[in-house]
């Protein structure tokens, strides 16, 4: 057997397992061509068959390849390129057959997936001990250049390089394996979409979404011919397709050199926001540190009890002032508003630095002064929690 023979042969034993799942009628087809195309080139005279090119276009094939053989019996050479391909046979000089673009299985005659659970190195060389210049991550998709002993060229992003086919799919697998891994979103066409409970026109509406909401698809949910599956926020139901669109989100793969600045990127972000989270809360204790006794009472009071009846805001600020003095609390009334876990705190630097409102300051220096409506009660908490001395809505013990 000749080497263009058993090249031939060798592709199509490669793609004999995909094409008996995908189509044995196509399959069968793309075989006859491929030996009736042999039988011609070894019948004929060698004056007419001194230049020929052989394409083998992949519209329907997964992990399949594509042999331009160009040759010159005269001369006696034979050189082969490889590329992703069908099982089409055509001479150069016809078109060649385009894939059904409608077909999804068609799109991913020529994709690449990375079956692993985070990542596989994309490397310089077809060697496992080549420099790795890239990382085909979970959910990558790339496009398969070229086929060697155990490697795939592929390119992805603004990679370019090797990956071991051992641990890849392609072709339908690639499809079947995003399905699994990828996010796929429906998109709505139309304005005011009906989500119903059931795949039905007659079931009942759980929402009404806008024109261009992206709905997540839920792939484990029953496949209804006309609709789909899909979750937006708590409601988990059924669309009609002819309203939505819906696309699958892939990947790219990553450079090294793109994930270092991703990486420093996000570190630099980390420090700035660090920096400025410092800076803010340097500030918000430069406001407490200069605030008086009176503006800080003030202000507690309007946290815990600003819309509370005057009285109940004299209330808040006396138990304030009872726990300065008990001698069980800190000596001081900073101390005991910013003891850990007692008062809501974390609004006190913008109601200082805003200014308490005039009732709240009033019932602070009456506080101060000695007003106490509690009768000396050091604790607080919403009415009905707890037995006490109810002033307004608040219980206090």
């Amino acid at each position: 057997m000749s080497k263009f023979n058993e090249t031939l042969t060798a592709i199509y034993a490669k793609n004999y397992r995909f094409l008996n799942k995908r189509n044995m009628q196509g399959g069968a087809l793309a075989l006859a061509a491929i030996l009736l195309f042999t039988g011609t080139y070894m019948n004929a005279p060698q004056n007419e068959v001194s230049k020929t090119d052989v394409v083998i276009n992949p519209a329907r094939t997964a992990g399949v390849f594509s042999a331009v053989s160009s040759m010159d019996l005269s001369a006696g050479d034979s050189s082969l390129v490889y590329a992703s391909a069908d099982v089409t046979v055509v001479a150069a000089t016809t078109d060649q057959v385009e894939p059904d673009l409608d077909d999804e299985y068609d799109e991913w005659a020529d994709k690449v997936m990375a079956n692993v659970d985070d990542y596989l190195y994309i490397r310089s060389e077809t060697s496992s001990d080549a420099e790795a210049i890239a990382k085909l991550r979970k959910g990558d998709v790339a496009t398969l250049v070229d086929v060697f002993d155990g490697w795939y060229e592929v390119e992805s992003g603004n990679a370019h390089g090797y990956v071991s086919a051992d641990y890849c799919v392609t072709g339908i697998e690639a499809y079947e394996l995003a399905m699994d891994v990828c996010n796929t979103y429906a998109t709505t066409d139309v304005a005011g979409l009906r989500i119903r409970g059931e795949a039905s026109e007659d079931a009942k509406i759980l929402k009404v979404v806008p024109q261009g909401t992206k709905l997540t698809v839920n792939s484990d949910a029953e496949a209804v011919d006309g609709w789909v599956a899909v979750t937006s926020g708590d409601a988990t139901g059924y669309v009609k397709s002819d309203y939505v669109q819906v696309d699958m989100v892939t990947g790219e793969a990553i450079t090294l050199e793109e994930e270092a600045e991703a990486k420093a990127a996000a570190e630099e972000a980390a420090r700035k926001a660090k920096e400025q989270a410092a800076a803010a809360a340097a500030a918000n204790q430069a406001v407490i540190d200069s605030a008086t006794d009176v503006s800080l009472v003030a202000a507690i009071i309007q946290i815990e009890a600003g819309n509370e009846p005057y009285e109940g805001q004299v209330a808040v600020g006396a138990v304030v002032m009872n726990r300065v003095r008990s001698g069980a609390y800190a000596n001081s009334v900073s101390g005991v508003i910013f003891a850990r876990g007692q008062f809501a705190t974390s609004r006190m630097s913008s109601v200082l630095a805003r200014g308490p409102k005039a009732s709240c300051v009033q019932a602070a220096q009456e506080a101060i002064a000695g007003s106490d409506p509690t009768g000396g009660l050091t604790h607080f908490r919403r009415a009905g929690s707890k037995e006490g001395l109810i002033i307004g809505n608040h219980v206090f013990y």
